[in-house]
This record gives structure tokens, sequence and C-alpha cells, in this order.
């Protein structure tokens, strides 16, 4: 991990190379060409990886399932378990705060440990966590699971991102990535339905009941399918004493604090009381002196902040971010518009978001394999942003009286667009930065899509809480600041209200603070799209160069075009 780490370096050759491509602008791309050029991309995956594909792919599945699983179920969570709205909203938010403060983490001692090490303890914890959830009986119970689970799945996803970068040639990364990007997609569009079904006709714990054979299936062929090769050879005791701890601990608690403090923020606490800004101040601080330590005093640091070192990374790595905010989004606050202003139940309202993703990963998928042939991303990114945006100005059109149909139309623009970034983002995070930084830059993009979303839960909860307690207050309904600060759960109250003008106002005031959320989505996908356009032309021409290859018996059975 780090200069430090690896005294082995490429030959000044493939580094002059490599600096030529990373030099490479939109004006002279077109005349510079690398005799690797062919070799990538004719390249085709042998069996060996084929296999490992096939294994990430079917733990990504039941991660996009978890993740998904829990937003309409919400409300039966907090009957079942007695618990008040803010609990039950933890219980999706701390799967999330997990999953971000560990990433970087994760794929860092994945370079000291071994990829295969790390995937097989990621899936453990994600079981380990299950189980809780599975036995709780209490909010508090479940929330330790959700945060074990988070953990777990943070590692399942980096690992598998950054295994993909290990054994696939940079040309041939997006379609090949597509293999997890399919089965995290299907996984996504199911996770809503089994939530809907499971909420209404079975007992919730079915909810996580579900992960088991998945689980199972992925703790038996791990060790048999994902073989690489680690460059360390050293004992247990020395790769933990090559791990960066303090940088890792100040990082890692830096940013839950802050996270945390984000997420009490105007839900859990009012912004002005020191619970919610003093958690954000002192996580800032931990995850200034952590960059801080990381850059000047770490001698194997575990954030490679090179992958940072240009313009073009700085700015992919901020739209990434803003891509996990979209995402997050569109999911909660889609699904929060169909149950309290259109009165649908779970189950339908998991049957129209899985049919508006079902469009977005299949995009992806194409937007991947379009990348790959024409050895060319720019386009992806300004064309994601450019249908996104779209989309969310046609948020705008949704109110109380639009037939279902004709929202689902409109939900479908968003979601090319999304599927689009999905997969261009993903892969020009790696094509701007060296190639040996690969795992460094996967992981960085995984954890500002996180980070996204979370943002997505603290940003989009204030805008709308804020815009829906103006518009309740302006039509004058009594209660008006208890209803807005518990929204979701005020839901069920408003469907169990007959016809009436005092329950049209409490709708109306719903859709504006909806509106309120589709103009912020609006306003950040348009100076994303906008942004794009300094982002410079890469060469995917690059030659494989990873310290974790597949293990010699594998090798043998690879392709031969394969580095």
């Amino acid at each position: 991990m780090g200069s430090h780490s690896n005294p082995e370096q490429p030959t000044m050759e493939l580094k002059q190379i490599e600096d030529k491509q990373l030099a490479l602008s939109d004006g002279d791309s077109g005349t510079m060409k690398i005799s690797q050029h062919s070799d990538e991309e004719q390249w085709k995956a042998g069996k060996p990886e084929l296999t490992i594909l096939a294994t990430l792919s079917i733990i990504s599945f039941i991660i996009a399932v978890d993740a998904m699983i829990l937003v309409p179920a919400l409300p039966t969570l907090a009957r079942a378990l007695n618990a008040t709205s803010i609990a039950t909203f933890w219980a999706g938010t701390s799967f999330l705060l997990a999953n971000a403060s560990f990433v970087p983490f994760i794929g860092a001692v994945s370079d000291i440990l071994g990829r295969r090490q790390l995937l097989l303890s990621s899936v453990i914890l994600f079981t380990v966590g299950t189980i809780i959830c599975c036995v709780a009986n209490n909010v508090e119970t479940l929330l330790a699971g959700r945060t074990i689970q988070g953990v777990g799945a943070g590692g399942i996803q980096t690992m598998s991102y950054v295994i993909v970068s290990d054994i696939i040639p940079l040309r041939q990364r997006p379609k090949y990535g597509n293999f997890t990007v399919l089965a995290w997609g299907l996984g996504a569009a199911l996770g809503p339905v089994f939530g809907g079904v499971i909420t209404e006709h079975t007992t919730w714990r079915w909810l996580f009941y579900i992960n088991f054979p998945f689980c199972a299936l992925g703790l038996f062929i791990i060790p048999f399918t994902v073989k690489l090769k680690s460059p360390h050879q050293r004992t247990i005791m020395e790769k933990l004493l090559r791990i960066d701890w303090i940088g890792s601990v100040l990082f890692v608690g830096g940013t839950s604090s802050f996270l945390i403090g984000l997420t009490w923020g105007g839900i859990q606490f009012p912004w002005s009381a020191y619970q919610s800004w003093l958690p954000i101040l002192l996580g800032g601080l931990a995850v200034i002196v952590s960059l801080l330590y990381e850059k000047m005093v770490a001698t194997i640091p575990f954030l490679r902040l090179s992958v940072f070192g240009s313009i073009s990374a700085a700015i992919i790595f901020f739209c990434t971010l803003v891509h996990g905010y979209l995402l997050f989004s569109h999911l909660y606050y889609i699904m929060f518009y169909y149950e309290s202003v259109r009165a649908t139940s779970p189950t339908i309202s998991g049957v129209i978001i899985m049919a508006v993703n079902i469009l977005m990963f299949p995009a992806g998928m194409a937007t991947g394999i379009t990348i790959t042939r024409r050895g060319q991303f720019l386009w992806a990114i300004r064309g994601g942003f450019a249908i996104a945006t779209l989309g969310n100005g046609l948020l705008l059109l949704l109110n109380e009286s639009r037939p279902l149909v004709g929202t689902v139309f409109i939900l479908l623009v968003s979601s090319i667009g999304q599927g689009m970034l999905l997969s261009a983002l993903n892969v020009s995070s790696q094509i701007v930065t060296k190639t040996r930084d690969a795992a460094y830059a996967v992981t960085m993009f995984m954890f500002m899509r996180v980070f996204g979303q979370c943002l997505g839960v603290a940003v989009g909860t204030a805008v709308f809480e804020n815009v829906f307690l103006r518009a309740l207050q302006d039509r004058n309904v009594p209660g008006a600041a208890g209803i807005a600060v518990d929204a979701q759960a005020f839901v069920a109250t408003l469907t169990a209200m007959p016809d009436s003008a005092p329950k049209m106002a409490i709708i109306s005031a719903y859709m504006e603070g909806f509106r309120g959320v589709f103009y912020l989505l609006l306003a950040i996908s348009a100076f994303c799209f906008i942004l794009s356009f300094f982002i410079k032309h890469y060469s995917m021409d690059k030659k494989l160069d990873s310290e974790h290859k597949l293990a010699k018996g594998n090798e043998e059975q690879s392709a031969p075009e394969r580095i």
C-alpha cells in the first residue's frame, strides 16, 4: 500500500507512457496512439475471471436487496418494535453511515491482508448483522444489527469493484463490470417490492431471513472462486502492524461523527442544538487531521490522496457525491410521494420503483458496453447529467392528480440518466488516475457515492421539512410543527382521514415539500452538467497493473491475451 510498501516500481518506459496518457486533453487525444491499444481492445475474459464475476454478482444482488428492502417497511417496523419515527428512521440510516465510514479503511486493508480475506470477512460481518436483526425484539438491537450489516455491505461492495479492477484491463472494465451492475440493479429493483410484499403478508423478520441463502452461498463459494495472489508474503502479525491504524481511526471516527451530526440535525435535534453542530464540527476537524496525517506523517498511508491529483479527478469525485445524493433522493422521496400524496400501498409503491429501476440498469449496461467499444467516456458523463437534469425538471410536473402511468414515464427519464452515470462515473474515476492507484480510486468512488447518499438523508430532510412546514402554516393547518417534524409517520393518519378540505390542504402541503426537494435536485444536477465540460479526455488503453493477480493455477486457464 502506498509508495513505501512496494519497492518494485514500473519501468521508466511504462511510466512515461502512463504520464503521457494522463496528460492527454480533448484537443490532442486523437493524435496520440499507444501500441497496446489493440491488445486491450481485443482482450477477453477467461474462465477464472468469469467465475469471479459470477461470485461477486451473487453477493452484490443480496446487498442491493437489503439496502432497498426497508424503504416501504419502516412504518411496519415502527409498530412492531414500538419505536418512535426517529428511531425507525435510524434503522435505514445506520446502515448507510456504517457503510460510508468504513469503505476507505476496508479497501486499504485489503491491499495488505488480501482481497479474498476482506471479501470473506465482509460477508461474515453482513451475516452476523443479519442474524442480530432477525432476533431483535427492540429497536436498539435492530440498529446494532443494521450497523454491522452496513460495515459488511460496504466491504462487499468495495471489494467487488476493487477485484474487478484487479483482474480486468481498464478498456474492458466498463463491459465486464456490467455483471455486478446488473446483479446490483436487479436487487435494487426487487428490494422495494420484496419489502412491500413482506410487510403486507408476513412477519417483518422475513426482511432479513431472505438474506441467509445468499450469505451461505457466498461463504461457501468465495474460497474456491476468488483466488488472487497477495503481493505481500508476510505473517499475519507483520501485516497487522503495517496497517495505518492511527490514520484509519481518525478518518473513520471523524466521518462517523460528521455524518451522525448531519443526520441528527433537523430530525432528532434542531440544527441550532449542540447535539447537531458539535458532532459535525468535531468530525470535520478529525477528518482534516487525518488527511494531514496521511499526507505528512503516515509511512504507509491508507488513503492515497494522489487520486485527487487533477482537476478532472476532483470534478469526477464531486459528481459521484452528487450522483449518490440523487440516487438516494429519487428512491426515498418518490416512494414517500406515492405513499403520502397518492395514498398507494407499500407493495404498489415498490412495484412502481421497480419499474423505474429496471430501466436504470440496462441503461448503465449499454453505457458500459459503448464506453468499451469507443474508448471514450466524456459523452456518457455529460449525456447522463443532461438527461438527469431533464428528468429532475420533469419531476416538478408531479402533482396530486396526475395519472400514475404518466408519473412513471416522467420517472423513467431520470432513470436513464442515473443509469448512464452509474457506469460512467465508476470507470472514469479509474481512467483519470494512474493504473497502480486504480483500487484506491475505486474505494474513493464508493466512499463518495455512499457519502452522497448520507447527505441525501440530511439535506433532503431539512429542505422537505422546512418547505412542508411553511406550506402547512400558509394553509392554517393546526399542529403544523408536529406534522412537519413527523411527516413520514403522519402518513398513516393522513390516509385514515376522510376526504375533506383539511385533508386536501395537508396533501397540497406535502406536494410543496416534495417540489422543494425536486428544485434542489434540478439545481445540483444542472451544476454537475456544467462542471462535466471541465473534465479532460484520458486514454483508456492502459495495461493492467495490479499487485493482486490471479493465482498461478488460474492464470494458466485465462485467456491468452490477459496481461
